[in-house]
């Protein structure tokens, strides 16, 4: 009984070992050994800017002084728990009117 059981094994093992051959190769995916084929790039075409109007860029100055202004007084309101509900929104106005004077004036 035992060497039946054995043989068996042994024949199990056999076939496992015939069965699975040599390890499978992945394909190799066309162009990835070639070189990089060099291309002329068109220069970059420049945007003209457009004209930087004085008087619209004071306004937005004005306004941004003005909504900074009131800052620490809303910040000082917010140490005693009260959160005004405007003060995000003032935030968010000041960021993008600052953001927009500098991409004005950057070069």
């Amino acid at each position: 009984m035992r060497s039946a059981a054995l043989s068996v094994l042994l024949s199990l093992l056999l076939a496992a070992s015939l069965c699975g051959g040599p390890p499978q190769r992945l394909p190799i995916t066309p162009g990835l050994h070639k070189k990089p084929v060099e291309m002329s790039l068109d220069p970059p075409i420049s945007i003209p800017r457009t004209a930087v109007i004085p008087s619209h860029l004071q306004g937005e100055a004005a306004e941004l002084a003005q909504l900074s202004a009131g800052i620490p007084e809303r910040i000082a309101r917010v140490k005693q728990g009260q959160l005004p509900k405007e003060l995000s929104q003032q935030l968010k106005r000041i960021e993008k009117l600052a953001k927009h004077l500098r991409s004005e004036l950057a070069p």
